[in-house]
């Protein structure tokens, strides 16, 4: 049996945040529009069979309706007990690990804040990322990672899209 792959995939501001302070993301709309005319996430959510998120992303996203057809949700949290629509397990990174496995996915997009992405960082999880730099600064938000140990990449691809957004591949360097 592989093991799941952990793919990242992520808009960000020239100064590194991905929300304004109050977690708003209303900022990327006129770029999601520009971006969309060169097309791009079908093609990345195609083989995504799970999502794995913060909790305070789910809800978001449950405030929009959940876009992601049957896929299953796996929430990274500290509330016990937590449920929800969409939700397959809930619970710290080591149980959604063993949740993701046990149930047999295979290709996981971790989403979310920058303390679900430094979790999963830390745990090792991510196989690749696709950062998008997006031409503005906000001067100020929630970084695109939560402060935590270095972690060196290999940049597999740069690509320029409409809007003046870059897209920068990587992929993880194993810890040294």
């Amino acid at each position: 049996m592989s093991q799941p792959r952990y793919l990242g995939y992520i808009a960000m501001s020239l100064d590194g945040f991905i929300a304004t302070p109050d977690g708003g993301v209303d900022w990327l709309t006129p770029f999601n529009n520009a971006r969309a005319k060169d097309g791009g996430y079908s093609d990345f959510i195609a083989p995504i069979d799970a999502l794995l998120m913060g909790r305070s992303t789910y809800q978001q996203v449950m405030g929009w309706g959940w876009p992601y057809e049957a896929r299953a949700g796996y929430v990274l949290t500290r509330q016990h007990g937590f449920t929800g629509d969409h939700v397959t397990a809930a619970g710290d990174i080591d149980t959604l690990r063993a949740a993701i496995v046990a149930n047999g996915h295979k290709t996981i997009w971790v989403m979310g804040g920058g303390k679900t992405q430094r979790t999963a960082l830390d745990a090792g999880l991510f196989d690749a990322i696709t950062l998008f730099v997006m031409p503005t600064l906000l001067g100020a938000g929630l970084p695109c990672f939560a402060p935590g140990a270095q972690r060196d990449l290999d940049l597999s691809q740069i690509t320029q899209k409409p809007g003046g957004i870059v897209q920068l591949d990587y992929t993880f360097k194993e810890p040294s």
